[in-house]
């Protein structure tokens, strides 16, 4: 045999070599790094995780999340794929799904509505969806098939916030969210979040087992209240086995569930950024709370390499559901900008086609929505699952006007247990007038409330009145029975409201006996004041009423005649001048006693009439974009100062029409906001009046317009 010779050996022996050199320049370094680190790089022997948390343990898989509908997401999105054509760019080869995912931040997450819009309209359409908090909102109503524009519109026609219940806090939560719920059924119907257009997946919290819940299927409007639950704010929400809370308590951004079915990704953000004071505890709270799960939705963004697109809010409160279109608008711009950020070929990365069937979906859902809203606002009601809960009663202040049948307005404290199934709410109240009348100091209510056919309401009221004895408030006197009932059928048309109401009441004394009764009727038109920042310079707006009235407030007199009022004004950016006329006119004549919520701003006693006319005219300074945030707790804005001239014009059996008295002053008005809930609006006035009074007074609400 032919010896082989040495160098070919050493070439089929040269894999070998280079093999053992490597190993031993890598044994080299790890021992050099163990003997520069002070301590020892691997402990295996301490490693008793399994011992510590073994199976079974409560703790050993909170780490990890439980994805509800798993199967089913994947399944459409596999679908979702084989319908998108190939990128020739990438050898025919499919891109990967293109997800969005719109992070909390509760009325900031509005921007999200202005990301999508611009994403549209640079052909960039979801292939998924994963949002949380206040994103969900957005997401969700999206992913059903609702246009940017059409999530806009339903967010101004229906402010969100007006459909919280604040309640007393045996659930978990101070806000009840169950009439939220129903206005969501309303509009959507029972929609599966399995269902939607474009799949979704919504992060929330298990309260019992702590881990994050990714869900993507169930009902839709729980799984929206379930996914904006803020801890101790709102109730938590039962889903199956888990108790639900906001998974912005954890994490602002939820990044994590994207990540595992993309890395093409478009991150919305809504941060709060803006300098604080920390001289207030609850500042200091605020801040602890979002410490956290700010810096974990930076770490999942970081990790994510998406393109970010960081809106233009991060200054605003999360309490400013009133500003809408500005927020809206700010979000818009900062998508595009981020846009402009990309080069072609990065652009062309995102285009994406919209889901096959999406834009005749879209066309359906535009039609019904507008007939929703308008039938929602003529005064349907929803219909509510069974609800049971304890509701506190506190109002601070009387109204500047009140209609007969009218009830519930009047400045007093208590708590109601209130009941609610279907179109039909009921509630049993106790509680004490704070500016009480002679013998009624306190009250037991039944309230009824149903929406029987259409925009049909009836409310009816029935009160024990009475007042405590001079040596102990445990020991009531009952004084009298009010029994009070008012109707009311409204209709929208466009910008326009037409309907018709009816009320009245009667006071009954122990034995039953008529201490007086007052019942009126009238017709209503109105275009209704909304303030629009991006609309016309000059907004006007009116509501007008005709009708009649009849009452017995004067011993034996029962006087009936003519009843109406006519105001209106127009807004503009910092000056809105509003005008009232109110007038009660008997045609028998016989008298009546003039009201104190006749709207004239003084304290001025009322006289017996034949009739009356009050006028007032203001001319108010309103800086609308004015708002102050008092340690994100409290939104205090729609300031507005007012200059007024009031007048109170009557006649009686023994004199002629006349002008009988005047008021001049300043009223100063601003409406407050907790926890996102909806505003309550407070004015104080200081008048001076012909009859040589000083008034001083707060009202709840505004008289103009009422």
């Amino acid at each position: 045999m032919k010896p082989i010779p040495n160098d070919y050996r050493i070439r089929s022996q040269m894999p070998l070599i280079l093999l053992s050199l490597l190993l031993i320049c890598l044994s080299t370094s790890n021992l050099q790094a163990q003997q520069d680190s002070p301590f020892p790089l691997e402990l295996s022997s301490l490693n008793n995780f399994e011992y510590a948390f073994p199976e079974g343990d409560t703790l050993r898989n909170i780490t990890k999340p439980v994805f509800l509908g798993e199967e089913t997401f994947i399944a459409r999105l596999k679908q979702r794929a084989e319908s998108l054509e190939f990128d020739q760019s990438k050898d025919n080869e499919p891109r990967p799904p293109l997800g969005i995912v719109l992070c909390g931040g509760s009325a900031r997450a509005y921007a999200h509505i202005g990301v999508l819009k611009t994403l549209e309209k640079a052909g960039i359409y979801p292939d998924f969806i994963v949002a949380s908090s206040m994103g969900a909102i957005v997401g969700m109503l999206y992913a059903a098939g609702y246009s940017p524009q059409d999530i806009e519109f339903l967010i101004q026609a229906l402010p969100l916030e007006s459909f919280f219940t604040p309640i007393i806090p045996t659930n978990g939560g101070l806000i009840n969210t169950e009439m939220f719920r129903a206005i969501l059924r309303k509009i959507i119907g029972r929609l599966d979040v399995s269902e939607t257009a474009i799949p979704i997946i919504i992060t929330a919290e298990d309260l019992k087992s702590r881990q994050q819940i990714w869900i993507a299927e169930g009902p839709f409007d729980l799984v929206m209240a379930s996914a904006f639950a803020m801890p101790a704010v709102f109730e938590p929400q039962a889903f199956d086995q888990f108790i639900l809370i906001d998974a912005g308590a954890t994490t602002i951004a939820p990044v994590e569930p994207a990540l595992q079915f993309s890395n093409r990704l478009v991150i919305s953000t809504a941060f709060y950024n803006r300098a604080m004071n920390f001289s207030s505890p609850v500042t200091v709270i605020n801040r602890s709370v979002d410490i956290g799960k700010t810096r974990a939705g930076m770490a999942g963004i970081e990790r994510s390499k998406a393109l970010v697109i960081r809106n233009d809010v991060e200054n605003l409160s999360y309490m400013q559901f009133t500003d809408p279109d500005i927020i809206i608008k700010k979000g818009e711009i900062s998508a595009q900008n981020a846009l402009e950020q990309l080069d072609l070929i990065s652009r062309k990365e995102l285009e994406n086609a919209p889901p096959s069937g999406l834009l005749e979906l879209r066309s359906k859902m535009h039609e019904n929505l507008n007939k929703t809203i308008r039938d929602l606002q003529s005064g349907q009601q929803p219909s509510t699952s069974f609800t049971l809960r304890g509701i506190p009663i506190l109002r601070l202040f009387d109204p500047f006007t009140l209609m007969p049948g009218e009830t519930g307005t009047e400045a007093r404290i208590g708590a109601s247990l209130s009941f609610s199934y279907s179109k039909f709410k009921s509630d049993l109240s106790y509680f004490n007038a704070l500016y009480p009348d002679p013998g009624k100091v306190w009250a037991i209510e039944t309230a009824l409330r149903v929406n029987p056919i259409d925009s049909l309401n009836v409310w009816l009221t029935t009160r024990l009145w009475g007042d405590y004895t001079p040596t102990s408030i445990l020991s009531h006197n009952t004084e009298y029975w009010e029994i009070a009932g008012r109707t009311s059928l409204m209709k929208v048309y466009e910008e326009k409201k037409i309907g018709f109401q009816a009320g009245g009441d009667i006071f009954l004394k122990m034995d039953f006996s008529i201490a007086n009764w007052q019942t009126c009727a009238f017709f209503h038109t109105a275009i209704p004041r909304k303030y629009k920042k991006f609309g016309p310079p000059i907004q006007p707006w009116y509501t007008a009423n005709l009708g009649g009235f009849a009452e017995n407030s004067v011993g034996l007199q029962n006087a009936a005649g003519l009843y109406g009022s006519l105001q209106g004004g127009f807004d503009s950016k910092w000056v809105s001048p509003k005008f009232r006329a109110f007038s009660k006119v008997s045609l028998n004549n016989q008298e009546f006693m003039e009201s104190k919520y006749d709207g004239f701003r003084s304290s001025a006693a009322r006289k017996v009439v034949t009739s009356n006319l009050i006028t007032n005219v203001e001319i108010p300074f309103s800086p609308h974009e004015l708002y102050l945030d008092i340690s994100e707790a409290l939104l205090l804005k729609g300031f507005e100062l007012a200059p007024f001239f009031d007048t109170r014009w009557n006649s009686t059996s023994d004199e002629s029409f006349r002008i009988y008295d005047w008021a001049a002053g300043l009223s100063f008005s601003f409406e407050a906001r907790a926890f996102g809930l909806a505003p309550a609006t407070m004015t104080f006035y200081a008048s001076y009046s012909g009859s040589k009074i000083i008034t001083l007074q707060f009202r709840a609400g505004m008289l103009l317009p009422e």
